[in-house]
């Protein structure tokens, strides 16, 4: 799947997905990226929980940190980014349960 890049005009957010992710592909842990007083928007990193690779990234204020000429490339969703991404970060907890995760190795002593 090529990159895909969506964008909400009515909550002003966008989000570039960067793989394919079915039904049982748990979005979570979020790493949202820390902004300072020269960036006027929140970027917020995707990862499964089942194989913790990346998904893609939200952006908050899109039309303030993406070119106009990307946005305007974008599939429009206006009115539904919000449940989309409940959809998928926690929807899928409530109908599929939780997936196995992988972890770090215990140590033996």
């Amino acid at each position: 799947m090529p990159m895909h890049l969506t964008y909400d005009a009515r909550t002003d957010m966008a989000y570039l997905q960067l793989r394919e992710t079915g039904p049982s592909d748990v979005i979570g842990p979020a790493l949202i990226l820390e902004h300072d007083r020269a960036f006027f928007g929140v970027v917020i990193a995707d990862f499964t929980l089942g194989d913790g690779l990346l998904v893609g990234f939200e952006f908050s204020r899109a039309s303030m940190c993406l070119p106009a000429e990307m946005l305007a490339t974008a599939e429009r969703i206006d009115g539904q980014h919000t449940m989309r991404r409940f959809g998928e970060r926690i929807g899928r907890l409530l109908t599929e349960g939780m997936p196995p995760q992988k972890g770090p190795k215990k140590r033996e002593n």
